[in-house]
């Protein structure tokens, strides 16, 4: 009998495996369908977003992601360049660091940036010869031994005082070649002094004026010059000087080798060129769009381009050209998440500090839970905020900073609201409908904010008619909003104006009933601070607010307008006999807050990550930073999360990514109720998740005989078992049931996990 059961407990968990992202892992959310570089052989090849690289690996017909999340040391990508000798990628950031990709490790260089005092100046360019790496940058050209991971030397071409920026390099015949900022320089190898500019001599006949790019092909060094207006002149050196090519409006981005010859990557056009100088091949149209090219290799009869706009082509026989397909959001930038319903959305506008837009072309990335779907537009720009219908996630708004309020269904566009089809105002005399705050309050009214238009608060109800609301704010900009479960909305004041709060009663329309008031945030011990950067409603229907000093909570938000009304700072005790206390992240500006189903806060900060505190906030349970995490940024634009999921999106200041974390909203009733992975292989180090319970859930895990091993409580619906015992040791193979109860014991389930140990 037991045998019996053992086998009807296995095929049932058989029929239910799910495949779920386990707790605790990282995923990037970066925009791949943009390539600066390309690097690699015909085997591998690495193409550069600018933020993260794409591996596309022939053998294997695999496409995968290198970023911080899975070992890169940072994004913020200047350069890259593949050593054929040493099989290794070599990476140069922004900030001067490197890494160096060989299989699946991947080895940190920090001396640049450790030698060189960190500013603007950054690395061009990387060519690769026997076991170095050689960086075209701001401060010369600087040798790095890929072996023994070190930098070897910096040469110094130009015979001038100070630093000659050398944007590219070519080595041939014993000589040395820089193209520089001050003109193309010529060194011999063999001449053990090039860190002194005096070692180094003109390229006779050539220009006295900056250059670009540079390479030797058969006997002729080719050299870029920028001309104006978009004409760049490329100089053939042999025998002589001889103008080789240039075109109006070309602007040559890459010269790099080919088989018998070499390219010439430009913004619509690639140019193949023999030893010879012969064109070859001339590639200006992909069939479907026209290129963007920065970069090209050739293998045989393949190339690979890196399209600014069409990211990682592949050219069979150097026809048929496709795309890599790689999902991702459009834009690395980032302005807001939102997510509801399971439906995560991402806005790449901006606005200055004096509340000019950023012109960013209108871009919304919209996550269904598995892909990115990618709405742009050239016309408009700088989508700001989104808001989601919870009724029906497939509806959605979006604000934006100069072309008004955007409404989708299913992705597509509906209709657009601006000053001719709506209560919607323009701006001052720039012709603008700037909006940016949404919210919708719990009857399906969708509240608005424009910053600075005459009647700042406006309402599209659900019936879809509009208000606007005839309020004073004493304010010159009205900014983010939310509206609360009590019927409120808060509004934050840009510029140190605190807050503003109405309540219409829940008659919109009718303005004589309405409760408005203006709030200067003052916490407790009568400290007033100045600016508020966002705001949240938690689970208690408490408002949190998040300032340039830390976190304020109001905790009866039902008296709002009543006499004096203060907000209550977390304070948190030293703990070293003192008898004083501290704030909680007094010292830190709180740009983004966000409430999980556990109705713990993480809080999204200017400049030291994102934290997570306890549901009341007086304890510090993690901080995400640079330097303990995959965080792109210490500066948080955003927070988000999806609540089916537990899911957290963190919007940098460098991209978005997310992190699958333990709390999701609990359920009305035991739904769906499921663990995950299931089952657990010999080789698993993280936590079981049980997913689909109720919030505050008990829960007991018993072996298949009902020896009790572990019990918790879940967060929000979801709770997590290390697979250890009550004595701290790991559990042995087999099937475990766990059961599951409200915290009334009003409803219960059971499901099961099966362990598989070494």
């Amino acid at each position: 009998m037991k045998k019996l059961l053992s086998i009807t407990v296995f095929a049932f968990i058989l029929l239910t495996l799910r495949s779920q992202t386990p707790v605790g892992s990282w995923t990037d959310h970066l925009n791949y369908n943009t390539a600066a570089g390309i690097a690699g052989n015909a085997d591998i090849i690495y193409s550069s977003t600018g933020a993260s690289i794409l591996v596309y690996e022939a053998g294997m017909n695999e496409i995968r992601k290198l970023s911080p999340v899975n070992g890169l040391s940072e994004t913020g990508i200047a350069s890259i360049g593949w050593s054929e000798t040493n099989n290794t990628l070599i990476i140069a950031y922004k900030s001067l660091n490197i890494d160096l990709v060989k299989g699946s490790s991947i080895a940190y260089i920090p001396d640049i940036r450790n030698r060189f005092p960190y500013g603007q100046k950054k690395i061009n360019r990387i060519r690769t010869r026997d076991n170095y790496a050689y960086l075209a940058s701001g401060y010369g050209i600087i040798i790095a031994d890929i072996v023994r991971k070190e930098i070897r030397d910096t040469w110094k071409p130009g015979q001038e005082s100070g630093d000659n920026e050398v944007f590219d390099l070519a080595i041939s015949n014993g000589m040395v070649y820089a193209a520089t900022e001050n003109g193309l320089w010529q060194a011999d190898l063999q001449n053990q002094g090039l860190a002194f500019p005096g070692n180094w001599s003109r390229v006779p006949g050539m220009p006295v004026a900056g250059c670009n790019q540079v390479i030797v092909a058969g006997e002729t060094l080719y050299c870029n010059m920028p001309g104006e207006s978009g004409a760049d002149i490329v100089y053939a050196i042999g025998e002589g000087v001889a103008v080789f090519s240039q075109s109006p409006g070309t602007v040559n981005r890459s010269f790099d080798p080919a088989p018998d010859g070499f390219t010439i990557s430009s913004s619509g056009s690639l140019r193949y060129y023999s030893s010879q100088g012969t064109l070859k091949k001339e590639i200006s149209s992909y069939g479907w769009g026209q290129p963007d090219i920065c970069q090209a290799l050739i293998f045989g009869n393949d190339i690979w381009i890196a399209d600014r706009s069409h990211g990682t082509i592949q050219g069979k026989n150097m026809t048929g050209f496709t795309g890599l397909p790689v999902s991702g959001p459009a834009s690395d930038k980032v302005a807001s998440i939102a997510s509801e319903g399971g439906k995560t959305i991402i806005c790449a506008g901006g606005t200055d500090p004096s509340w000019n837009g950023l012109k960013r072309p209108f871009m919304v990335s919209v996550h269904d839970g598995r892909k990115f779907e990618n709405i742009s537009s050239g016309s408009q720009y700088d989508a700001m905020r989104a808001a989601i219908d919870p009724s029906d996630p497939s509806r959605y708004f979006v604000s934006s900073w100069g072309d008004g309020l955007f409404m989708y269904e299913n992705n597509a566009l509906v209709k657009q609201f601006d000053s001719s089809n709506s209560p919607l105002q323009e701006s001052g005399s720039s012709g603008e409908t700037r909006v940016l705050g949404l919210a919708r309050d719990k009857t399906g009214n969708l509240w608005i904010t424009q910053p600075d238009a005459t009647s700042k608060i406006k309402a599209l109800k659900s019936g879809g008619t509009w208000e606007s609301y005839p309020v004073n704010i004493n304010a010159p900009l009205a900014g983010d909003l939310i509206a609360t479960s009590l019927g409120q909305v808060w509004i934050i004041l840009p510029g140190g104006y605190g807050l503003f709060i109405i309540d219409d009663n829940g008659t919109a329309g009718m303005f004589t009933d309405d409760k408005t008031r203006k709030l200067t945030i003052t916490d407790n011990d009568n400290n007033t601070i100045n600016s508020a950067f966002s705001l949240a409603e938690d689970l208690d229907g408490s408002i949190w607010v998040g300032t340039g000093q830390g976190p304020v909570i109001y905790h009866n938000p039902e008296g709002v307008f009543d006499g004096d009304v203060r907000g209550s700072g977390i304070k948190v005790p030293r703990n070293d006999g003192s008898g004083l206390a501290d704030y909680m992240l007094g010292t830190e500006t709180i740009t983004a807050i966000a409430v999980d189903g556990a109705n713990r806060k993480w809080l999204g900060t200017l400049s030291s990550g994102a934290y997570l505190l306890s549901a009341d906030g007086t304890t510090l349970l993690k901080n995400y930073n640079t330097s303990n995490s995959p965080l792109f940024s210490d500066t948080i634009a955003a927070i988000a999360i999806n609540h089916l999921t537990g899911e957290v999106w963190f919007g940098t200041s460098a991209g978005t990514l997310s992190i699958r974390e333990n709390a999701t909203s609990g359920n009305e009733s035991f739904n769906n109720v499921y663990s995950f992975p299931n089952p657990v292989r010999e080789d698993f180090t993280g936590n079981v998740t049980i997913t689909g319970l109720v919030r505050d859930t008990e829960v007991k895990i018993t072996d298949i005989s009902g020896n009790l091993v572990s019990e918790t409580t879940s967060e929000g619906g979801q709770a997590s078992w290390d697979l250890s015992t009550y004595n701290g040791r790991r559990v042995r193979s087999g099937v475990y049931l766990v059961f599951c109860a409200s915290g009334d014991g009003s409803e219960s389930c059971i499901t099961r996990i099966m362990i598989i140990s070494r």
